[in-house]
């Protein structure tokens, strides 16, 4: 039986500031989590250098509060698409119906 490489998860190892993480991720994420670790360390990176006078545990939560701030727009963003796909839902059986 073959299995599919996009569900079989594999562990990795990720560094966010200096702390080895360990992560068990589906194959086909291998990228996105390499990206995103990337991104993370370039932004510490640009914060380390604008403050230098915060400590890691301080950008760090800079950090989550930027990627939670980001994450909670893009619910807005989802919510409102949702709602306007459901209207135009309606809209298109409201016209079919006719």
């Amino acid at each position: 039986m073959m299995m599919n490489k996009g569900q079989d998860k594999i562990n990795i190892e990720i560094k966010i500031v200096g702390e080895r993480i360990m992560l068990s991720v589906p194959f086909d994420s291998q990228e996105d989590v390499r990206d995103s670790e990337k991104e993370i360390q370039e932004l510490y990176s640009i914060w380390r250098e604008r403050f230098p006078r915060k400590s890691d545990h301080e950008l760090l939560a800079m950090i989550a509060y930027q990627y939670a701030s980001y994450y909670r727009d893009l619910l807005k963003i989802h919510k409102q698409a949702v709602a306007m796909a459901d209207e135009c839902n309606s809209e298109a059986r409201r016209m079919l119906s006719l």
